[in-house]
């Protein structure tokens, strides 16, 4: 057996007989959707502490991350990631629009 066709029946094999099975519909992945909070406020965190591209960019890898290992598992179709990876950044400028808002309003009260 050749390496190309090793690697073009793994591919093939994500979806036909995938590593995992699940016994129900998960749209959009749950990981993928946890993953970007979770990298996504930590990478905003030390953003704020003087840190500039390196913790986006680590974010960034850690969530593409997840999101490839969901498909390479077969349990997610990229629609699943994508869909997950939106949701997410949505909750996340929410979570960081309301904790910017909270500051400004405390520090505002303090100050008068």
């Amino acid at each position: 057996m050749s390496p190309s066709s090793t690697v073009t029946s793994a591919h093939v094999r994500g979806f036909d007989e995938p590593l995992l099975t699940l016994a129900t519909y998960s749209f959009p992945s749950g990981h993928t959707v946890a993953a970007t909070l979770f990298y996504g406020l930590l990478a905003c965190y030390l953003v704020m502490r003087g840190r500039r591209w390196l913790p986006v960019a680590g974010a960034t890898l850690m969530v593409l991350l997840v999101a490839c290992s969901r498909m390479y598992l077969g349990v997610h179709y990229l629609s699943d990631v994508l869909a997950a990876v939106a949701e997410g950044v949505a909750w996340l400028a929410i979570c960081v629009t309301g904790m910017s808002t909270w500051r400004r309003r405390r520090e505002a009260g303090k100050q008068q």
